[in-house]
């Protein structure tokens, strides 16, 4: 549960850049406090961003906040320079017009070279990779900063020859030993907070419903969210629970992905699973009235089932989280938070993977609006069938008697989708690369 503002992997871009040139003036992570290194355009001499194909397909086509509408890898690193990586995956909360203005100049230069490598291959979980080079015509220095594992990990920094910095080595993930996946546990869990939990889980509700209310009142992304409101409404003005959820997720996510300067709370290191996750428990809570409590607990819940669907599924992979994952810990959320136990909550699982299983991911872009309202929508709509008392047996296709085993046929069929995700990087590097 990180704050991000902006798509996650060219966040990563930006915040690896920023790290590099602070580097380059002698500021090692973790400590960035009451350090401003003077950073101009003009001491840069050359960028070359090198990232995994997953962050590549989620950076080509993605709005960048606070840059005019730009879009891709070279905006985010041209970005980055001029910001503060103490901000993290938060790192475009720091533009402002100034930086903006730099950063457009040496984006538009010939000075960025953006590349996939091939040397890392796709995986089940694959590492997230972005190894960020750059040389100051000040001296002729090179840097380079290393991310891997997760978007925010700094793996390592090298000025000339010199190892500077040292992550420390990543978990290697593990769905059978690092979380419990059954369900009567992630609800123990989630009933065992305190208040100190539940103000803090409570909170990226709050903040990714307030985002939806940004959306709704500005000209953000396709504008899918004011124009669904508008379909739904003329249908005798009259919404259902899914409805509103579909409505509230669409603008949160053509915020979010038409470039508002505004964080969202993620989910497995996510933010558009972070507005699936949380928006359809946040819009069933507000409108029944639930408690803070009830709402944090049934949040929590989405969390996990997200991250475990994670954890099969793959960090970055052919499948579109927002349907296959974060759609998925939404009904197990929203189930808990109408009355649901283990069955109910199991229930909306299996008809929620039973449903959407199979939706691809083709690239972080504006447009993720329509797979987040879709996904939002069933979510809410399943965990009602749940407590209604429908059951799918296990004789369905890919579902499993249990919750978890479930989940865990979405890593035979990311698996399977490997060459799909191939087809699809090539697709869209055909595309003409405008604005970037």
């Amino acid at each position: 549960m990180i704050p991000v503002t902006g798509c996650t992997e060219p966040a990563a871009i930006a915040y690896a850049t920023s790290v590099a040139f602070h580097a380059l003036s002698g500021c090692i992570p973790p400590d960035y406090t009451g350090f401003n290194p003077d950073i101009t355009a003009e001491k840069i001499r050359r960028i070359e961003v090198v990232t995994d194909m997953n962050v590549y397909k989620n950076t080509i086509h993605a709005i960048i906040p606070g840059m005019d509408g730009r879009k891709g890898p070279a905006v985010a690193a041209a970005a980055g320079i001029f910001l503060n990586p103490g901000d993290g995956l938060d790192v475009f909360s720091g533009i402002t017009s100034e930086k903006r203005d730099k950063a457009i100049v040496l984006a538009t230069s010939d000075r960025i070279v953006c590349k996939i490598n091939p040397d890392v291959k796709p995986g089940i979980s694959p590492d997230i990779c972005v190894d960020v080079t750059a040389e100051s015509a000040t001296g002729v220095k090179t840097v380079r900063a290393r991310i891997s594992g997760r978007h925010n990990h700094i793996a390592g920094i090298v000025i000339g020859d010199q190892e500077v910095y040292s992550g420390t080595d990543m978990p290697e993930d593990s769905p059978d030993e690092n979380a419990p996946d059954q369900v009567i546990w992630l609800i123990r869990i989630a009933e065992s907070m305190d208040a100190r939990d539940i103000n803090e889980v409570y909170r990226g509700v709050e903040m990714n419903m307030a985002l939806s209310r940004i959306g709704i009142d500005s000209a953000y992304g396709i504008g899918l969210g004011k124009n669904l409101r508008t379909v739904l409404a003329n249908q005798k003005n009259l919404m259902s629970l899914a409805d509103k959820a579909r409505v509230a997720a669409a603008t949160a996510a053509d915020a979010r992905m038409g470039g508002a300067p505004c964080p969202v709370m993620s989910s497995a290191g996510s933010g558009n699973l972070g507005i699936t996750a949380l928006i359809p428990v946040g819009v069933v809570g507000y409108e029944c009235r639930f408690s803070k409590a009830d709402i944090a607990r049934a949040a929590l819940i989405s969390h996990m089932v997200t991250q475990q669907a994670d954890r099969y599924a793959g960090h970055l992979s052919a499948l579109c989280g927002c349907s296959v994952k974060a759609g998925i810990g939404a009904a197990a959320g929203v189930a808990y938070l109408i009355g649901g136990g283990e069955d109910e909550i199991t229930t909306a699982i299996n008809l929620m993977v039973a449903n959407v299983t199979g939706t691809i991911c083709d690239g972080a872009k504006p447009a993720c609006s329509l797979k987040i309202a879709t996904a939002a929508g069933l979510a809410t709509e399943c965990a009602f069938l749940a407590i209604m008392g429908m059951r799918i047996p296990p004789d369905n296709g890919i579902i499993q008697k249990t919750a978890a085993g479930t989940m865990r046929t979405l890593e035979k069929i990311s698996r399977a989708m490997m060459p799909v995700d191939t087809a699809i990087i090539k697709i869209l590097e055909r595309k003409p690369a405008d604005n970037w």
